[in-house]
């Protein structure tokens, strides 16, 4: 296969190799003057310990030996440092075992043209990648490289959308032209050991330094001349990074390219955009068995439980299933991301899947004979390798005891219990996603006109009104960062519109005003609501039901901000228990939690005071939150940190916090029921007494 790269590759590419060869020439001068301080050093030495043979004049000269060869260490080091995967948490699979997924590899192999696979492993998680073991001498030597396939990504597409995520995969190794970006890899690798990778240097200076007090001379000034060094490497790093990273983003449309040769466009687009799903299902899979971890309970395998999970939330969100899987579609993403920022993430490997999916559409390479049953149907031991491989993802969790393994017909009713009790009725059109039904103002809004249908209340518009909100927030942080010089652009798009950066806080000003309308607009759609549905009230006799559930809600409602504000707090205020600061500094900051602690243990207080709130937690924590709320707990005692007491503030944290959202929601979801128990009984009008 010959697919040509694209002139921006090669731009890129032109960049990119221009940036090695700086780097190469800047790193010749700066061994050059190395060695010639090293040089310089001895014969300085040298000259002084002859001129006057003593004990000190030795030390003098042995120390600036030592501090020249200190330098040229620093700078030759990465020669002998060496990147090993860790494949411990991997499953290497043979072809005897798996003869077709290894006839399908073999397949891509000879199609794109590249060499086969050294070893072949299988990981718990929706991906595929190709990794190897790689030293400063990787540059000049051939390599073998190790597939890696994620069952969560193979139970989560056909064989022929797996064909094209293997063909990308090693796509990019399938011409001498990616050779350059083996190159920038390795040069990244040298820089990063040099700027970041010095403990042998440390333990080196920590050796001499017990040697005499006269070494801390020559410390200091091996490390000053070393800190120049890594001055200018961290710009080079920057340089080499900025013109590598445009380039990999090319190389991912070239790979996306050779896939869409060997399998066709559609099979990858559709992979591209199914596996964030897939990805985000497996993550509920997973944190499902982190709540049941007290109760001793993990999976027999996970990946029927994955697929269970992603047909549930299919059908949650009304997605289309063909060959078994849910499908993805492009107007699906936008539907939820409404931005009109446009800018280029320079520090970004990847180009977006958006841009991704249109190029392959682009394209428009048809496969006619395509293969769309289930790849996980490939494992020929496939039940025995998924048992194998959830095996070794629940053994890194210490159970108490021996747990119990749950059926899948379990975990999909207790899984879809859990799902149904967070969720809104489908009815009202996930228009209270990211909404609450709280009225603002007492203003009536049917005068004079006709009153809205259900549907009308509840229609996509309306609700593509809340993503305009919630992307309209998200860009107001973006330009923010971009006003303040976070975000270091040039320029940048805004609703087609281009912008210099120092535009940006007369845009922010144009955004702030638009979140304001369309809050305005949102706090309409909701007064309309609550004026139909108190109507609906009033006709079948059930004001009073109504408003009582309505200020149920309201009122917690207006103070769950607040609640919310004391918790982030709390949290933002604990994070410097995880760092090392003086005593004294860890004393003051305890106090500044003590101060707002009481506060938080009447709010958790009474929260597990109200009905049902203590229904999901287990009798370990309820002791542990009866002791955070009942004793004043010292958490730092002259020079250590009592562990047990922070496990009891941390428990608390954690437990506040899922109380109140619980509670929140719950409210919430009482009076959504109710308003659909109205709407349900329309035209039963109250009886005349």
């Amino acid at each position: 296969m010959n697919v040509q790269v694209s002139t921006n590759f090669r731009k890129h590419a032109r960049k990119t190799i221009l940036s090695i060869v700086v780097f190469a020439v800047t790193y010749v001068i700066l061994l050059l003057l190395a060695i010639g301080i090293t040089v310089g050093f001895t014969l300085l030495g040298l000259l002084i310990f002859t001129a006057k043979p003593m004990f000190l004049t030795a030390v003098l000269c042995l120390g600036l030996l030592a501090t020249g060869l200190t330098i040229l260490f620093f700078l030759l080091k990465f020669v002998f440092a060496s990147t090993k995967v860790d494949t411990g948490h991997l499953t290497q699979i043979y072809e005897s075992d798996e003869p077709q997924l290894f006839a399908l590899i073999h397949e891509v192999v000879k199609e794109v043209d590249t060499s086969f696979p050294k070893k072949i492993f299988l990981s718990h998680d929706v991906n595929a990648s190709v990794f190897y073991d790689s030293s400063f001498w990787s540059m000049f030597l051939p390599i073998k490289k190790n597939l890696q396939i994620g069952v969560g990504m193979v139970n989560a597409v056909t064989q022929q959308e797996l064909k094209a995520i293997l063909a990308h995969e090693f796509g990019h190794f399938s011409q001498k032209s990616m050779k350059v970006g083996s190159y920038v890899y390795h040069v990244n690798q040298i820089i990063y050991n040099m700027l970041y990778k010095n403990e042998s240097l440390d333990n080196m200076f920590g050796k001499w330094g017990n040697i005499s007090g006269y070494s801390a001379i020559f410390i200091g000034i091996s490390m000053f001349i070393i800190q120049q060094i890594q001055h200018i490497l961290k710009h080079l790093y920057e340089y080499v990074n900025l013109n590598y990273l445009a380039l990999s983003r090319e190389m991912e449309f070239h790979a996306d390219e050779i896939a869409a040769h060997v399998a066709g466009s559609q099979a990858l687009a559709d992979s591209l955009l199914r596996l964030g799903f897939a990805n985000h299902a497996l993550n509920n899979v997973l944190t499902f068995y982190d709540n049941k971890f007290s109760e001793n309970i993990r999976s027999r395998n996970i990946y029927p439980e994955h697929r269970c999970v992603m047909l549930l939330f299919a059908e949650r969100n009304r997605y289309q299933v063909r060959n078994g899987f849910p499908q993805i579609e492009l107007a699906t993403l936008k539907k939820y991301d409404k931005s009109k920022l446009n800018l280029e993430d320079q520090w970004s490997s990847h180009p977006s899947d958006e841009d991704r999916v249109k190029a392959l559409q682009k394209l428009n390479i048809v496969k006619q004979e395509a293969n769309n049953a289930p790849a996980i149907e490939l494992l020929a031991n496939r039940a025995a390798v998924a048992n194998q491989i959830s095996d070794k993802l629940f053994a890194q969790v210490q159970y108490q005891q021996p747990p119990s393994l749950l059926e899948i017909t379990s975990f999909s009713d207790d899984f879809e219990s859990r799902m149904n009790k967070y969720a809104v009725d489908q009815r009202f059109n996930d228009f209270y996603d990211y909404n609450h039904p709280v009225r603002k103002g007492e203003t009536p809004i049917f005068q004079g006109q006709s009153k809205p249908t259900f549907d009308e209340l509840f229609a996509d518009s309306r609700v593509d009104t809340l993503y305009e909100l919630n992307s309209l927030k998200n860009d107001k942080y973006v330009v923010e960062a971009i006003s303040k010089g976070e975000l270091k652009l040039k320029s940048f798009d805004y609703d087609g519109i281009k912008y210099r950066a120092a535009d940006a806080i007369e845009l922010l000003k144009k955004i702030e005003d638009t979140i304001v309308d369309t809050e305005h607009k949102i706090s309409d759609y909701n007064q309309q609501i609550h004026s139909y549905f108190a109507h609906l009230a009033d006709t079948q006799g059930m004001c009073e039901e109504f408003e009582r559930r309505y200020y149920d809600f309201a009122f917690f409602d207006k103070n769950y901000e607040e609640a919310q504000e004391l918790y982030a707090h709390m949290t933002e205020n604990t994070r410097f228990i995880f760092q090392t600061l003086p005593f004294a500094d860890i004393e003051a900051r305890l106090q500044d939690v003590k101060r707002r602690e009481g506060e938080l243990k009447k709010k958790l207080a009474t929260l597990m005071a109200l009905p049902g709130s203590k229904d999901e937690l287990d009798d370990t924590l309820l002791t542990s939150l009866d002791t955070y709320i009942n004793r004043d707990l010292i958490y730092f005692n002259v020079d250590h940190y009592n562990e047990d007491n922070l496990q009891i503030l941390f428990n608390a944290l954690s437990a506040y916090k899922k109380l109140l959202d619980d509670q929140h929601f719950a409210k919430k979801k009482h009076y959504l029921n109710f308003m659909l128990t109205l709407e349900e009984g329309k035209g039963q009008r109250k009886e005349l007494s």
